[in-house]
Formats: C-alpha cells, structure tokens, sequence
C-alpha cells in the first residue's frame, strides 16, 4: 500500500510496531524536577542529538521544551535519525506549512515530534509490564523499564527543571489509527473523499491545558482538538475508528471497485421528481449502501480480534448488527441476520483476498474483490406487521356504491402462550377485518415502506388460521378466505398508479370520482388473481413478483401501497369459505432466482 504522507516513508525504514490496548498510566505529576537546566539546554548540549535538536528548533519546539511546561521526552540519536532524515523531515515540515497545514496536523509535529514527547513526567520506576503511555499526538505506546515503544534506551531517566529525558537507539514509529490509515491509502482516495466531508474538528477545553486569561479569555498552553466524524457516528453505530483507546477493524473496497459499486447500487435508490432531498438521496444513499455493514468492534469480536484466531470464530459481526433479540422488532423476524458474515477469512468470505494494514487502533482491510453481497446489509426484506399503525392505511376504503365505507373497523387479535401458532404468527398478534354487510366485501389499505427502485420484489401476504386466535373456532369459522390484492405505487413524475401485478407494468392512475390523484380511493384498482389461504396453517401466500420504478426508503410519505378486497361470493359465503381476514403480515422479498 502506498503512503500520501513523507512522514511515513522514514516509518517504513525502521520496522513496523502495532499498539491495541484499553490500557494506559494516567500519570498527571507536574511538580517541578529541581533548579537545574530545561529539557531543551540538555538536548542543546548534547552533540549526539543535534539531528533531533534541529527538527525541534525549525518547528518551534525549543520554546516549549525551555519553558515551565512539565515534558517527558525520547530523543533518538544521531545514530539512527541521520543527516538525511532529519533533511527529510525539515524539508516536509515547510512544505506543509508553505501549504497552510495547520501546525498540528502537520505530519512532521504530529507523526515525528509529537511521537517522542509526552505531557508530564514519567519514570521507569512507575513502568510496569503492560504500562502504556499518552503521547503528545494521542498515541498510547508501551514504556517498559528497557524500552520506549519497543526502542532500546540509551540513557533513561536524566532529570531536568522541567521534566524528564530519555535517549532511544532508534525512531519511534508513528503508527496511524484505522482512520488515519484511510486518509493516507492512495487505493482507497475516492472512499476517504467522501468520507472526509463528514469530518469536524471539535475543541476540547476539558483536556487542553489552560495558561493565563487575558483580556478575559483563557489562553491555552496546549489546545486538545478532537475529530469527530459523523459518518461513523450515526451512519456505522459509532464506529470510532478515530479513537486511540478504541479498537476496530474497517474493510473498503478500492477506487475502481468503490465507483463500480456506487454506479451499480444507484439504481436501487431512483426517486420521483416530487420527493423534497431527491437529489441528496439519490447521490448519498448509494454510497451508505456500500459502506454500512464495514467496521468491526472488539468488543462484539473478541475471539476473532485476537492474534492467531483468524478462524476462532465462524462469523463476524459489523458495528450495523443487531443483537438477535432486537431483529423481530428492527427487520420484522428474527431470522434475519443482517449485517453478520459467516467464515469471514474463507476463500468467499468478506476479508479475503484484501490487503490488511496494522493500525494503532485495530486494522484497516482494503480490497478489490468485495464479497459483501447487498443481501447482507441494504437490499433486504421488508416485513410490515398487518397490525402496525405503521402499516394500516385505512380499513374503511370507501367507492363510489358505497359512501360509508364497507369494512368494520379493524381487531388485533393476540396470540397466546399455550396456543398451538404461538411463535409461528409473527409478534404473536394479527389484525381480523370483516365486512360492514352480509354482502359487502371488506377492503383494506396497507402501507409499504422503504421500497427500493429496480429490484424485483417477491410480495406474501401471510395469512393466519381462526384457531391461533381461538383454539375452539366453529368450523364455519375456520373456513378459507378468497381475497385479491391491488398494488398501488409512484411513476418517476411522483404520480401513484395502480400496478399490474402480472406483468409489472403500470395500469390505472390513481383517481377519485372528482377526477383528482388519490392514494386511498379505489375506483379503478387493477386487481390480481384471486387468492385462497390454507386454513389449516399460518399460510405465506405469493400474490406476484414486481419491480418499482421509484424508491421510498426514507421518505416520510409511503408511496407503496397493498389495497387487500375479500372476494367471498354469497354463493360459497360460509359453505366453502368466509369473509374474515387474518392477516399477520405483508412480506416483500427480494427475488433470488
């Protein structure tokens, strides 16, 4: 993997360390060491530091390593920071702040300086086995009584008026975070593109070290500035992949794959002219699409986590999972898995075939075979509970013969415990519609939302039997029901039409007997064959498979619509069926051939 940064290229020259660890010495002391030199005076007099001296001098660091700040400090020696790096690093430090790099994101203060100079002073009596210290950068790197992140010391311990000096035999390695990594992969510059514009600097007052007020107004000896990314907040479950205490995994695909992936999912999400963020949906969901389901926690992935258990586990489970008892009520089924993938290192899996980079917060993966199938995160099913008021549209359409509409209102009917169809009607509740009349047939409009656009949806009505609300129903009671259904759904001009469930196609708009667009009037519904349920079972009952032009995932206003008509004739009213509708849910499914 290629590195944008020039600071990094000195990193690859001595080695590679990698730190991901929730532990650290929260060592605070800030008395004073004694009246003797500053830390600077001490690496100004000391010839085999020159090199070093030199980068802290162009950067301004000599004011505050010879000032009362209290500083622990590791400075390599001339032996390993040669004339040539230490060229390098001066010469990138201009270039970025020839550029308008702020001063603390210069690489050079950052990945270099800032690497081996950490607030306060620190001893090697205090350094346990697994002490960890707080750099100025924010890195947390191993201090053991022999070693500073992993480099021998040469001399340890020198006190100074203002803190504490240490000589290492070797650079200190500046190990980016997951997010650092992103920022800098050249094959993955168009994914971190987009991803940039959700990133803020925030202030952080209660960790920056405050000085004197003037004027009123506190002036910091060393501002704390936090990036937040609200991507990774909101859009990955606070992935905080930003965080050095954290640790996480991330997989991205390429440039190529990342524009092959966003023109391909652009389809799903093509929203009609009337739909108010169109153009902010269509550019932005595609590339959610892709993304969401990406970044892994230790926390809900400790085996996998671990060094040498790539195969402890045969699953790994993205920040956008839900736990399984959280799936009825977010997917509608407790089947559904989404977001969770099975033999990630397999020959199929979702991390083979990428190139993994060590990061000081977990690793970043990069691929350009992305085996994350929309299946698994986006393109999933939509389950609506018949009895949701999320669902129910209305259960009193009402016609041009009928004013008053011809169904009674509608009963949720709960089943129980010690019901033989507990557990096999979904939530265990379904909503029971009957005609007004004996010769009325009963309508019912249900909502559907978040449909895609271009995906050829599989559509059941799952219909449940007399007995899961009541194990002693009559035998008329538990007759089957004949019912027909309508769909209803918006062109790319937002007009809802009347679906031909047959072949897909548009039919009727949808109109009220003023001639006006309606969702909720029913004159010229085009319905599909008539349906009969098996009323022996909880019956899933495929009324057609059809493709939308538009897509609703987000928006408010449901533009899908099921409009449900009971088609018992009086002919076979109560001898070969009846006119009671139990309907548990409406299921779109994705079809897979």
């Amino acid at each position: 993997m290629k590195i944008k940064n020039t600071i990094l290229a000195v990193s690859l020259l001595i080695g590679a360390t990698t730190a991901c660890t929730d532990e650290w010495n929260d060592h605070y002391s800030v008395a004073q060491l004694g009246d003797g030199v500053t830390i600077w005076q001490t690496i100004s007099n000391d010839e085999s530091l020159s090199n070093f001296k030199q980068i802290l001098q162009v950067a301004n660091y000599d004011a505050s390593l010879d000032g009362s700040q209290v500083f622990t400090v590791f400075a390599p020696t001339n032996d390993e920071l040669t004339a040539e790096m230490r060229d390098m690093l001066i010469e990138q430090y201009k270039k970025e702040k020839a550029a308008g790099v702020k001063e603390k994101e210069n690489s050079v203060v950052k990945e270099f300086i800032q690497n081996h100079i950490a607030l306060y002073n620190y001893s090697v009596s205090e350094a346990m086995k697994d002490t960890t210290i707080r750099m100025m950068n924010g890195k947390r790197v191993d201090f053991t009584k022999n070693q500073f992140n992993g480099r021998d010391y040469v001399s340890k311990n020198t006190p100074n008026k203002n803190g504490v000096l240490f000589k290492i035999n070797d650079i200190a390695e500046y190990v980016p975070s997951v997010y650092e990594a992103l920022s800098k992969a050249e094959n993955a510059d168009s994914v971190w593109d987009y991803l940039s514009t959700f990133h803020e600097d925030k202030f952080d007052s209660k960790n920056s070290v405050p000085g004197d007020i003037i004027d009123g107004k506190t002036h910091y000896l060393d501002s704390v500035t936090n990036k937040k990314n609200k991507f990774f907040d909101e859009m990955l479950k606070n992935a905080n992949v930003l965080n050095e205490d954290s640790c996480y995994w991330m997989i991205v695909p390429t440039s190529s794959v990342w524009k092959n992936l966003v023109a391909d999912y652009s389809k799903y999400y093509q929203y009609d002219e009337k739909v108010a963020e169109r153009d902010s949906f269509q550019y932005h969901f595609p590339r959610f699409a892709v993304l969401q389901g990406t970044t892994f926690s230790k926390t809900a992935n400790p085996a996998i986590f671990q060094s040498g258990n790539a195969s402890a586990t045969d699953s790994l489970v993205s920040t956008n999972a839900v736990s399984y008892r959280k799936r009825q009520e977010t997917y509608g089924s407790y089947n559904l898995k989404y977001f969770q993938y099975d033999n990630p290192f397999g020959s199929n899996g979702i991390l083979a075939n990428s190139n993994s980079m060590s990061c000081s917060n977990g690793k970043l993966f990069i691929t350009d075979v992305w085996n994350i199938s929309p299946r698994q995160t986006f393109l999933r099913d939509i389950i609506m509970e018949a009895e949701s008021a999320n669902t129910i549209d209305s259960l009193n359409v009402k016609s041009d013969n009928n004013r008053g509409g011809d169904t009674n209102q509608g009963k949720i009917v709960k089943v129980t415990s010690d019901n033989p169809y507990y557990n096999k009607v979904s939530g265990n509740s379904y909503l029971e519609i009957t005609p007004s009349g004996v010769t009325n047939f009963s309508k019912a409009l249900f909502d559907v939302r978040n449909v895609l656009s271009n995906v050829p949806y599989d559509i059941y009505v799952v219909v449940a039997p007399a007995e899961a609300g009541d194990v002693e129903a009559t035998a008329t009671q538990k007759l089957p029901v004949i019912f027909r259904c309508a769909i209803q759904c918006h062109n790319e001009k937002g007009e809802a039409y009347y679906v031909n469930i047959n072949d897909g196609s548009l039919q009727q708009p949808v109109y009220n007997s003023s001639g006006q667009p309606t969702t909720n009037y029913t004159k010229t519904a085009v319905y599909g064959k008539n349906q009969q349920n098996d009323p022996t079972k909880v019956d899933s009952i495929l009324i057609g498979t059809v493709t939308f032009p538009t897509c609703s995932s987000q928006v408010s206003i449901p533009q899908v619509k099921l409009l449900f008509q009971s088609y018992v004739t009086s002919s076979n009213f109560e001898k070969t069926a009846n006119r009671t509708l139990r309907l548990d849910c409406i299921v779109f499914r994705p079809h897979e051939d």
